[in-house]
C-alpha cells in the first residue's frame, strides 16, 4: 500500500492507494484541485461543503461526458470498432483512388508522348485542316485514300 498527499484548497490530505497507482491518484487530486480553484469565489465556510461542492462539478463533466458518448461502455466500443472499420475503408478506397490516379496520369503520359511524335511525324508539312471549310479537304483525302487504295488492289492483282 501506498500513500499520496493531495494538496485541495490550502489543506493537505494524506490518501492510500494500491503500488503504482500514486500518479493516477495525483492526477485526479489536481483535477478535484482544479474545480475547487474554479470555485474560489463561491467558497463555502466549511471545508467538507466546498470538497462536496467539487466533487459535484466533476460529477456533473462525468454526467454530461456519458451523455455524449452513451452509458454503456459496451457501446462505447461498438462505436469505436465501427469508426476503425470506416478508417480501413476510407484508407482502402484512398489506395484504390490512388491507383487510379497514377493509371490516369500514365495514360495523360503516353497521350502526350503520341501527340509529340505526331507533331514530329508531320515536321514542315502544312496542316491539313487548317481552313474553316473542312468539307473540300476531306473530299481531297478520301480521293487519295481511294487512290492508295487502287495502288495496293493493283500491286495485289499482279502479284
Amino acid at each position: 500500500m501506498s500513500q499520496v498527499t493531495l494538496r485541495i484548497g490550502s489543506r493537505n490530505y494524506a490518501v492510500a492507494c494500491s503500488d503504482g497507482q500514486e500518479a493516477h491518484l495525483a492526477r485526479l487530486g489536481a483535477m478535484v484541485e482544479e474545480k475547487f480553484r474554479q470555485m474560489e469565489g463561491n467558497l463555502a465556510p466549511q471545508e467538507a461543503q466546498n470538497l462536496l461542492f467539487a466533487a459535484i462539478l466533476l460529477a456533473d463533466e462525468l454526467h454530461d461526458t456519458r451523455a455524449a458518448v452513451g452509458d454503456d461502455p459496451g457501446q462505447l466500443g461498438d462505436r469505436l470498432a465501427e469508426l476503425e472499420s470506416e478508417a480501413a475503408a476510407a484508407r482502402g478506397a484512398k489506395h484504390e483512388i490512388s491507383l487510379e490516379l497514377d493509371a490516369v496520369r500514365a495514360e495523360r503520359d503516353a497521350l502526350a508522348n503520341d501527340l509529340a511524335n505526331i507533331k514530329s511525324a508531320a515536321g514542315g508539312q502544312e496542316p491539313l485542316f487548317a481552313g474553316a471549310d473542312v468539307a473540300p479537304q476531306l473530299e481531297q483525302l478520301a480521293g487519295l485514300i481511294e487512290k492508295c487504295a487502287d495502288a495496293l488492289e493493283g500491286k495485289l492483282a499482279a502479284s
